[in-house]
């Protein structure tokens, strides 16, 4: 087993910033730059049977269309993140490298440039899953930049879940799924976090049922206190010497949620609690793992334990062709994102996509 790099990190994670959206520029029929973009679906039906007209995708683009247009990545974000949240590793000679790769970095339905609660709807936009995601993702691809193909498609946490559902219901669309610190189904340990991170928003009494004026903003800080004492792990706390980096690492993530909507975040991670690729299955999750075609990179921390390493392994378990590697990290869930690129966290995870997006040319 490789040694646990013993190195104290603090929390991070990208603030949500608000953009200012640009047409996409084509040129010569190759996208170019890396320029905020929106896509609209006319009539997007979730899986639940309702209906929104007018559905936004966000999404960013970097590098160029080759010309058989074969060389586009789809990068997925986690439940807390947005389309920018994964650049650190997008850009020449990086993980995504764009002198090589057609990046396009997506929003998720409810973050950033994306259609969610925050538009108007407030809790009575329809309740969205996982699936729900990449199916509006699958229309931005197909249909706004008419590609007949992913070279692949994936990301950390939440954005390995929409991986797999790619795999899964368009399995001769995609060539590689790339899965950081990943799970097929969430478990009830996280459904109970989740709930409990819930009930504590609307202990807030500017909650109001949902129907706020005033942003419950203290109830969003103390649920992403419960949340980091999942993310992280007991080496990493115990490596906080000073009580002001103890409390720094303690709220980071709550002062991040308090820049969201509470109802945004809320329904991301109800997405992300109700996470499960065997549901359309009847439960049968080999069922589900086996409709894969893509190579898989399956990427865990070894000191998660939000989704443990012992989940991801189930995914090697099940699918017909993966690469398996654990990150040797003592950053917990958020190994795939430390404090600096100079990690040795960063390198691991660079090297291991570089390479892996480099086995499916």
């Amino acid at each position: 087993m490789m040694e646990v790099v013993r190195m104290r990190r603090k929390a991070i994670m990208v603030s949500v910033v608000c953009s200012i959206v640009l047409s996409l520029t084509v040129v010569g029929g190759f996208a170019q730059s890396q320029q905020d973009a929106i896509h609209i679906i006319p009539e997007f039906v979730f899986e639940n049977g309702a209906k929104l007209q007018n559905m936004k995708v966000g999404y960013n683009t970097y590098g160029q269309l080759n010309s058989a247009r074969d060389n586009a990545v789809l990068v997925t974000h986690a439940t807390n993140g947005i389309r920018k949240s994964f650049d650190r590793y997008i850009g020449s000679g990086k993980a995504f490298d764009t002198n090589k790769y057609f990046v396009i970095a997506i929003d998720a339905i409810g973050a950033g440039l994306s259609s969610g609660p925050a538009d108007g709807m407030g809790m009575s936009f329809p309740r969205y899953t996982i699936r729900d995601m990449v199916n509006a993702q699958y229309d931005l691809v197909k249909n706004g930049l008419k590609l007949n193909g992913l070279l692949a498609v994936g990301g950390p946490s939440m954005g390995s879940f929409q991986a797999l559902e790619w795999g899964i219901h368009y399995p001769d669309f995609v060539k590689g799924l790339i899965c950081i610190v990943p799970g097929a189904k969430a478990s009830k340990n996280f459904h109970a976090i989740v709930d409990a991170m819930i009930a504590t928003v609307q202990l807030d009494p500017a909650w109001q049922g949902g129907q706020y004026s005033k942003n419950p903003v203290d109830g969003l800080k103390r649920a992403g206190m419960i949340f980091v004492t999942w993310l992280r792990s007991d080496a990493f706390f115990e490596s906080l010497k000073s009580k002001e980096e103890y409390e720094a690492a303690l709220i980071f993530f709550g002062n991040a949620y308090a820049t969201w909507d509470a109802r945004n975040w809320m329904y991301r991670y109800f997405a992300s609690r109700d996470h499960d690729v065997s549901k359309p299955f009847s439960g049968n999750m080999t069922e589900a793992l086996g409709r894969i075609k893509a190579k898989a990179l399956i990427m865990p921390s070894i000191s998660d334990r939000l989704i443990p390493p012992s989940a991801a392994q189930e995914l090697k378990r099940g699918l017909k062709s993966s690469i398996y590697v654990e990150i040797p990290s003592i950053l917990g869930h958020l190994a795939y994102f430390p404090a600096g690129d100079d990690s040795p966290e960063y390198a691991f995870v660079s090297i291991r996509i570089s390479e892996f997006l480099a086995s499916l040319r």
